[in-house]
């Protein structure tokens, strides 16, 4: 976790002899989050429920590199029932948010107070291997830093600001202004 640092209560806990470290996954749906963790049973932490996936859930390697490169990340859902597939399907998740955190649990099954947030970026392609009565989910995230290679889809004229603006007349004449041959004359001369 080049550039990271742990927050405090992550710090207090890693130095002890035993640790239990997790994983938590948020996901952002259109018909709302999805939150699941590494572990078996409900887990409360920051005022929300998050399902344990326990050995159903992967998370594949995050990388970090010193150069500024934009890495993607994906986490699988296994066993999920095929009648699920369907409303998988219908979700509204591309450019969605999704977020993973390393957390530790204390000696009671407690959440740390402070886990650390790993990885951060947004939804962008679903894989769904359907094997008989059960499924598998992949959920691919790409970085925000993806974002800075995408040509920017605005334009400066009257038509793009219009739906941002609408009746703002500040870019009517652009488009006129493309082969306007303009002659400057000396003030003296007028």
């Amino acid at each position: 976790m080049t550039g990271r640092s742990l927050t405090s209560g992550m710090a207090t806990e890693v130095v002890k002899p035993e640790v239990s470290p997790i994983f938590l996954v948020e996901m952002d749906f259109s018909s709302g989050f999805v939150r699941a963790w590494s572990g078996y049973g409900d887990l409360s932490w920051n005022g929300h429920t998050w399902l344990g996936a326990g050995e159903l859930m992967e998370i594949d390697p995050v990388e970090e590199t010193a150069s500024f490169v934009a890495n993607g990340a994906s986490f699988k859902l296994n066993g999920i029932p095929s009648a699920m597939i369907a409303v998988a399907l219908d979700q509204d998740y591309q450019g969605r948010a999704a977020t993973l955190y390393l957390g530790m649990l204390d000696s009671s099954g407690a959440v740390i107070v402070d886990p650390t947030e790993v990885y951060g970026g947004l939804m962008d392609t679903m894989e769904i291997d359907e094997t008989g009565e059960t499924a598998s989910i992949t959920v691919n995230v790409e970085s925000d830093a993806v974002a800075l290679k995408r040509a920017k889809e605005w334009r400066y004229t009257h038509e793009d600001q219009q739906i941002d603006y609408p009746g703002d007349m500040g870019f009517e004449f652009v488009a006129g202004l493309q082969d306007k041959e303009i002659t400057w004359k000396p003030a003296s001369q007028s």
